[in-house]
């Protein structure tokens, strides 16, 4: 059923339709018959009216595109787009009705007039053989199950255009063109909705459920329409009081570079176009958002001073609104440091915060020696090389090198192994006996670099006898276990061939230790 603002005479069509298609299942009389050729012209009517607004709407976008072009362009394409597909659909529906008349009367159907149809001159309208041959077929092959396919990709069609689930407009869409299969029957049979529709039902039936078809879709571009003419005005705003509003990149710039900041209307029409005139008789026009980007170069240290008027053209006609603001020029001054020590460890991204006062970071290089550096977000990461010492320079638009600073390069240290939870050299039994396995741990190391141990050996001299058993993961093994709870007070247990991997993927070997039982 065809959701959003349907009139009661369709709702009453469509709950007819309802009816009737009930009574298909006990009777086909020619009352019953008579009653669908009344459906189907009450919907066709319903659908020339929905049909005629619908048109009027289009040419309402043409209207108001001649007012304000800039402003109605995007909207008429849009419009254009859901009328031209919805014709292309409801035409496709059309010759499919004419198909099915032509498939029981013949190619000559008294019904088919020039393209159009009369239901009342069908003369098989109880054929109950050609909508389940044509609109189902074989093996799923019907026009049933391609009008489906076709249905949906419309209605995903205006919802993309819609772009808005919450909307009344979008609800109804959704609502409008619902195809879901029915529910499984009392005897536990799946229909699919092809064959709820077309299944051994008459000719007149069909034509009358097709007819339906077109109503929800005319329906739908009614909505779809309704929505973007909304759009139109949504970008619209009014206002009595104006005020001009100066952002800047900065209040403060380096010698030598550009000032830069937006001047707009604090609530600007997009088809506004005010101009900055300045006390030298600079003029600085806007662009297409009614914003003026004013630029002009710091020469010298300071504060300046810039005076000047917007004029723009407002609801009684030329409007002049005055206009003073300050900025600093400032001395360069680079500021490159590491975030989290004063070297950098060769094997992993170092981050650094690299800036330069008054100057945004889109216009800053860094450039390393002995290295490689590269940006995420506001921060940089140096990956120094196989050297022992690297260059960071900062250079400002691509040209100008504002300084170097050297930083020192390092190996990264080598991990500690321990078993996970304890931290001393001798220990209680009941202590190791609940442990999981052994880690590698960073320790005074300012990264958060992590190592796993991907295998170690457990050995213990218990009774003369030598005992080992090796783990090929962090964790003890069943056996290790057993090997530990068979130590004494006063014996020691050995972590030997520890090997552990890194961030990068290579594999170490970590130094041996021992833990004494108390």
């Amino acid at each position: 059923m065809a959701g959003g603002n349907l009139t009661p005479r369709q709702k009453m069509i469509n709950m007819m339709y309802l009816v009737l298609t009930a009574m298909l299942a006990l009777n086909v009389s020619a009352e019953v018959l008579n009653a669908f050729v009344l459906i189907d012209i009450g919907i066709n009517k319903s659908i020339g009216t929905i049909r005629e607004k619908n048109i009027a709407d289009v040419d309402d976008f043409a209207k108001a595109m001649a007012d304000n072009p800039e402003k109605v362009a995007p909207w008429k394409i849009k419009a254009d787009s859901v009328h031209a597909r919805t014709n292309a659909l409801y035409s496709r529906i059309h010759n499919l009705k004419i198909r099915l008349i032509r498939a029981s009367d013949g190619k000559d159907a008294p019904a088919i007039v020039k393209d159009s149809i009369d239901v009342e001159l069908i003369e098989g309208q109880d054929n109950t053989d050609v909508a389940p041959s044509i609109m189902l077929g074989e093996m799923n092959s019907g026009e049933a199950y391609k009008l489906r396919n076709e249905i949906n990709q419309y209605k995903q069609f205006l919802l993309n255009l819609i772009n808005d689930p919450g909307s009344s407009s979008a609800r109804s869409i959704e609502d409008g063109l619902q195809l879901k299969d029915p529910p499984m029957t009392s005897d536990g049979t799946n229909r699919t909705w092809e064959a709820s529709q077309f299944e051994s039902i008459p000719l007149i039936s069909a034509i009358a459920l097709l007819s339906k078809q077109q109503m929800d879709i005319v329906n739908c571009e009614s909505e779809a329409l309704k929505y973007l003419q909304k759009q139109i005005d949504a970008s619209d705003f009014k206002f009595s009081d104006i005020d001009v509003a100066i952002i800047p990149d900065s209040k403060y710039v380096l010698k030598g570079s550009e000032y830069r900041a937006d001047i707009f209307l604090a609530a600007y029409d997009p088809t506004q176009r005010p101009v900055f005139v300045t006390n030298h008789g600079q003029n600085w026009r806007s662009g297409d958002k009614g914003k003026i980007e004013f630029k002009q170069m710091a020469s010298s240290v300071g504060r300046q001073q810039v005076i000047g008027n917007v004029e723009f053209m407002g609801p009684s006609g030329k409007t002049t609104v005055p206009l003073r603001f300050e900025y600093e020029v400032a001395e360069p001054n680079i500021v490159v440091s590491p975030t989290k020590m004063n070297v950098v460890y060769r094997g992993v991204d170092n981050p650094m915060s690299i800036s330069l006062s008054g100057v945004s970071l889109d216009r800053l290089e860094p450039r390393v020696t002995n290295g490689t550096i590269s940006r995420r977000g506001n921060e940089f990461f140096l990956r120094p090389g196989s050297g022992r010492m690297c260059d960071v320079s900062v250079i400002l638009d691509g040209t100008q090198n504002m300084g170097t600073l050297s930083f020192r390069v390092k190996d990264i240290p080598t991990p500690t192994a321990a078993v996970y939870g304890i931290a001393s050299k001798t220990v209680n039994k009941n202590e190791l006996a609940v442990a999981e396995g052994v880690v590698a741990e960073m320790k005074d190391f300012d990264f958060d670099l992590k190592y796993d141990v991907t295998s170690f050996t457990v050995f213990v001299t218990i009774d003369g006898y030598a005992n080992e058993e090796t783990s090929k993961s962090k964790y003890f093994t069943d056996k290790q276990k057993q090997i530990i709870s068979r130590v004494r007070s006063g014996q020691r247990v050995s972590f030997t061939d520890i090997k552990a991997k890194g961030p990068d993927g290579k594999e170490i070997e970590l130094s041996d230790f021992s833990l004494r039982l108390r």
